[in-house]
């Protein structure tokens, strides 16, 4: 099977804004998240401000740091002193637990963004597009979950069967 796309890649509606190398830096055992690397790997375009994108970002890295909080004791105490320390596959030359930790940070940062910007539309029109964000949203808290769980060595699978 073959996918043959008809219509043309098409810039973002507004360029990404200049974000003045800005950052979140937490513990220094976390990566530092840089906006613009965000901005790329999660494709937001200049609708999302700086200031609106650092408010999600430092609320996700405070969820995922939060969600990884006796994990990162562990490895503390273990000696490590950053998370790139800990013995782990590279991808492209990093850490893959500090690759998951940024799509963990990414992924999260996009789906609070969504979550606050989701308009209210009585249209069918309007259920089907809230419809497709709600997807969304939940896809992306998946990825959330799945590369926390992935950071700790842990079974992705979190369904018990009664």
């Amino acid at each position: 099977m073959s996918l043959v796309a008809t219509e043309p890649v098409r810039p973002p509606s507004d360029p990404a804004p200049d974000d003045g190398g800005a950052k979140v830096e937490s513990l220094p055992f976390w990566p530092v998240i840089v906006l613009a690397d965000l901005r790329r790997a999660m494709r937001l375009d200049g609708q999302v401000t700086t200031d609106r994108l650092m408010s999600r970002t430092i609320e996700a890295v405070a969820h995922v740091n939060d969600q990884l909080f006796l994990w990162h004791q562990v490895q503390v105490d273990a000696g490590y002193q950053a998370l790139a320390e800990i013995p782990a596959d590279p991808v492209n030359g990093e850490s893959v637990r500090v690759w998951r930790y940024k799509n963990a940070v990414w992924s999260l940062t996009k789906a609070l963004l969504i979550e606050g910007y989701r308009d209210i539309d009585t249209t069918s029109k309007g259920d089907d597009h809230a419809q497709a964000l709600s997807t969304q949203i939940d896809t992306l808290w998946r990825d959330v979950r799945w590369s926390v769980r992935d950071i700790q060595n842990e079974d992705r699978g979190l369904a018990e069967l009664c």
